[in-house]
């Protein structure tokens, strides 16, 4: 027989999780989860140790939710007996999490499950209903996601949305309407970025001018760097609703009164912008610089020349020569930002098979995800060709009209052979991106390559060659980001870049506990 319990001698955990079901109920879910948790305990003599555990985040997906495992684990260390919730689908709404609860019941490292909504009972029948509830609330989840899925889709061919978007303002059929002032605002940074202005000078212009934007819960954004490089490679902004996932288009001034921030030239001008120092590669040029077309100048978002400098003392140097850019000392040493990469592999990375396995299984997520930035990159790099090609066929026209031996004339020339360059280039960055849209998983890497990069890569890049630490680093990072003095920022490529993501929201959890 099952040995009798004394449930007012245990120590329970309140757990409550933020419902994603209805938006109009998820204001107030968590406190009233609280308060008939705390009734119920007050009830039946329970004793509720420390503050309530509250999640935010949902219970779909397995491991997603930082306040969830701490809780398992200190349970696991004994300092909670049993788990106190509102019903069995706060705890679990996919089967692996469920199954873990259900096997920590098994072995005796729960002690007792109590539901304000549930009946539960340390039992086979106990554990067998148990385990319907969880199959229940899967069941219901999953058909919510396909209905809200459905939902969504059935809006956006109506050019509707619920994506905020930067001088707009969505009502609640997910129509955008201009932002008041910032709706201008907006309109301005797109003249400025077009007219060459550099991303911190529109940035400042945006902060003088009151730019803000708010959150539904009031939290105020301010304008950034990434946010202004986001909102230039938006397709929205001249009229056309984009959706990466399933690769559609919505002209949103044919669907309603929809007043565009911009038109379809100046955002074509404006992604040639981000493209106009490719220019002809000289086969005849041998030195291998490392880290090329992967340092960004902090100032104007521009990618930044690598090359070695002329003095007596012999160095390799990172250099910004884009134009109207503000910064006012133009380099800045290469050893600095290997100096920043070599503590960064130190400490930053050991992840282990674990986390590896852990990836590649939510690696459908992640491909989702990766092909969305690569179709914006695509249509980014589209307008920029279709703006090159304008002007080399404007100019190639244009020169017939010039003396064979006048300087304009020169000029031209010059100018068509480095757009004819650009054109040849950009041809071949989208017909790549377009290869690896065929196959987004080809760049998987084997465990023993992600295991090497996580663990060894420091002391290998600090010893190797320019070709080697090359080679390693493109492995691991997609781009740095300098100012005058040293590397401010990095974007890491996968797995890497989910992975410490992860790693920061663990360690942010563990902070506020």
């Amino acid at each position: 027989m099952e040995e009798e319990i004394d449930f007012t001698k245990l120590k329970y955990v309140l757990y409550a999780r933020k419902s994603t079901d209805d938006s109009e109920k998820q204001t107030r879910s968590i406190p009233d989860q609280i308060k008939e948790c705390k009734d119920y305990a007050a009830r039946y003599g329970l004793n509720i140790i420390g503050e309530p555990i509250i999640e935010k985040r949902s219970a779909k997906i397995p491991n997603q939710r930082p306040e969830f495992r701490k809780m398992l684990t200190a349970i696991r260390s004994g300092l909670y007996d049993g788990i106190l919730a509102w019903n069995p689908d706060r705890l679990a709404r996919n089967m692996l999490e469920g199954g873990e609860i259900i096997n920590m019941v098994d072995e005796g490292q729960i002690v007792d499950l109590k539901f304000v909504t549930h009946h539960f009972s340390k039992d086979p029948n106990g554990k067998m209903l148990l385990g319907i509830a969880f199959v229940l609330s899967k069941q219901y989840s999953d058909k919510l996601s396909v209905d809200v899925r459905r939902g969504l889709d059935n809006k956006f061919k109506e050019g509707r949305s619920h994506v905020p978007k930067h001088g707009y303002i969505l009502d609640e059929e997910g129509i955008y309407h201009q932002d008041e002032g910032n709706y201008d605002l907006m309109v301005q940074a797109w003249k400025m970025r077009v007219s060459g202005d550099s991303y911190e000078a529109i940035i400042d212009f945006l902060r003088e001018e009151g730019y803000t934007k708010r959150t539904k819960n009031g939290r105020v954004i301010n304008i950034t760097k990434q946010m202004l490089t986001d909102i230039f490679k938006d397709p929205f902004y001249y009229g056309v609703l984009y959706s990466p996932r399933n690769d559609e288009r919505v002209d949103l001034i044919a669907a309603y009164n929809f007043v565009p921030a911009t038109d379809l030239e100046t955002y074509n001008r404006v992604q040639a912008l981000s493209y106009r120092k490719i220019k002809a590669a000289k086969p005849h040029k041998t030195t291998f610089y490392p880290l090329r077309a992967m340092i960004k100048c902090s100032f104007c978002n521009g990618n930044m020349y690598i090359g070695p400098s002329t003095g007596y003392k012999r160095y390799l140097f990172a250099r910004c020569d884009n134009s109207g850019c503000p910064r006012k000392k133009k380099s800045i040493r290469m050893k600095i930002i290997f100096d920043f990469i070599y503590d960064f592999l130190k400490k930053g990375l050991n992840f282990t098979e674990a986390d590896y396995h852990k990836y590649y299984k939510d690696l459908s997520q992640v491909i989702v995800k990766n092909v969305g930035k690569l179709k914006i990159k695509l249509h980014s790099l589209q307008g920029a060709l279709s703006q090159t090609k304008h002007e080399l066929n404007t100019r190639s026209l244009g020169i017939l009209a010039l003396a064979p031996d006048s300087t304009a004339r020169k000029i031209n020339e010059n100018k068509i052979e480095e757009l004819s360059a650009k054109k040849v280039q950009l041809e071949k960055e989208i017909a790549k991106l377009e290869e690896k849209l065929k196959k987004p998983e080809d760049e998987r890497l084997t465990l023993e390559q992600f295991l090497n990069l996580s663990k060894k890569a420091s002391p290998i890049v600090q010893a190797a060659n320019a070709i080697i630490k090359d080679a390693i680093c493109r492995q691991i990072f997609l781009n740095l980001t300098v100012d005058e003095k040293k590397v401010l920022s990095y974007q890491a490529k996968e797995p890497f870049a989910t992975l410490l993501k992860r790693r920061e929201l663990l360690s942010s959890a563990d902070e506020r506990t």
